[in-house]
């Protein structure tokens, strides 16, 4: 009978880890909310119409409403860390503005007569990279190596093709890979931090879209209705099914778990690369605008129109990969080893503990948080992809309950 009890109990906490787990957040808001950028599992920012701004430091526990940076609508934000956040407008001109101490106050740091910034993408707490719609038939984009406080155009010279757009969100960045949308069948790629850009074509309707990369490869993107997926950076997309009508408002993941949003009030789920989707939460009201998933961790959030904020804790990126407790505690080689540029981390706890996996470089600095939460006991794989990293020896460092151990891992690009 105890056997049986110890059997059950393993497969309830198997299956608890497993099961999709979104819930409502309250945002003291009715209005649309546009975009939310989560910095990690606790920090997060959100931006909506008549120039709100919310933040969370607990996980979306409590959110607060922030000074507002202006009255017009904002359609764009980035959260660097718990209190820098850069969010954009667009009434007549465009303009950007930059907050660092936690939205209390904001300085106005770009703007461009005739301009729409659609997104800003941070890929440190320095360097970062903005895209707006063509001036004077010119794509608009400009970088920043202090954080956001200047903004710079050189070397970034872009065409427009015709009349091209862009929209909102519709914009990614890994290390020095960027891609952005157009609603002329195409995405643009650069390899080299936007010194040049290519057109990749893709399938579909000349309309706007999102887009988003789990690995320097895999990226899915949308064109109003009908979600694309590709396995080579973009030089080739495909078609993928994705249930429902409505326009594709947003997409994230983590290696092959994908999410995907409609302006609708589905999100939906797939565990295999978008082959097969699934409903995964159905909102009470309101239509999503936009999800996004941590950058260092796993929480989820979606946001709607009607100011209501979707959060979910599932384990994306984390595999269990047994139902049995393990007896001790113990992090295994990362494999293959050395790689390029993804590799897998196995680990082992026999309790239920908080866990926080990092990568550190050679000089001791924090260059990730693979993970970071609260896992019931069991073993794990997470996938770790190192595409903005430059070759070199590495260090990932496991700290569960009062266990700590460090290995060694090479990458080689």
């Amino acid at each position: 009978m105890k056997r049986i009890f110890s059997i059950l109990l393993v497969i309830v906490l198997f299956t608890a880890i497993t099961t999709a787990q979104w819930t409502e957040q309250t945002s003291g808001q009715t209005t649309q909310l546009s975009t939310v950028s989560a910095v990690d599992d606790n920090n997060a920012w959100i931006c909506g119409f008549g120039g709100k701004v919310l933040r969370t430091t607990n996980g979306g526990t409590t959110w607060t409403l922030v000074s507002s940076p202006g009255a017009a609508d904002l359609y764009n934000i980035f959260g660097v860390d718990a209190n820098t956040a850069l969010t954009t407008s667009s009434p007549a001109a465009t303009f950007v503005y930059r907050t660092t101490n936690g939205g209390a106050n904001w300085t106005q740091v770009f703007t461009q007569t005739g301009g729409f910034i659609d997104a800003i993408w941070m890929t440190s707490s320095t360097n970062g990279f903005m895209m707006g719609d063509p001036v004077s038939a010119r794509w608009s984009l400009w970088k920043t190596t202090n954080g956001g406080a200047n903004w710079d155009s050189t070397g970034l010279f872009l065409p427009a093709n015709g009349a091209e757009a862009g929209w909102n969100n519709g914009m990614f960045a890994s290390g020095n890979n960027i891609w952005f949308n157009t609603n002329a069948v195409r995405f643009y790629y650069s390899s080299n931090s936007g010194s040049n850009f290519v057109a990749q074509t893709v399938p579909g309707f000349a309309t706007f879209g999102t887009i988003w990369f789990n690995s320097a490869t895999a990226g899915m993107g949308s064109y109003g209705n009908f979600l694309i997926g590709t396995t080579n950076s973009g030089t080739t997309w495909s078609p993928l099914t994705l249930t429902g009508t409505a326009t594709i408002n947003g997409i994230t993941g983590s290696g092959t778990t994908w999410f995907a949003c409609r302006a609708a009030t589905i999100i939906y789920k797939s565990t295999n690369a978008g082959t097969t989707w699934t409903t995964d939460y159905t909102a009470p009201a309101g239509n999503y605008t936009h999800m996004n998933k941590a950058i260092n961790g796993n929480r989820l959030w979606a946001v709607r129109s009607n100011g209501g904020i979707s959060v979910s804790n599932q384990l994306i990126g984390i595999t269990p990969i047994s139902g049995e407790v393990p007896n001790s505690f113990s992090l295994s080689q990362n494999y293959p080893n050395p790689f390029n540029p993804s590799t897998k981390i196995e680990f082992a706890i026999p309790n239920s503990s908080n866990v926080v996996l990092k990568v550190y470089n050679t000089l001791g600095k924090e260059v990730s948080v693979v993970y970071s939460g609260y896992l019931s006991s069991g073993r794990y794989t997470v996938d770790y992809d190192a595409a903005n990293l430059s070759s070199g020896i590495y260090f990932y460092t496991l700290n569960a309950g009062n266990f700590v151990e460090t290995k060694k891992m090479t990458l080689i690009k």
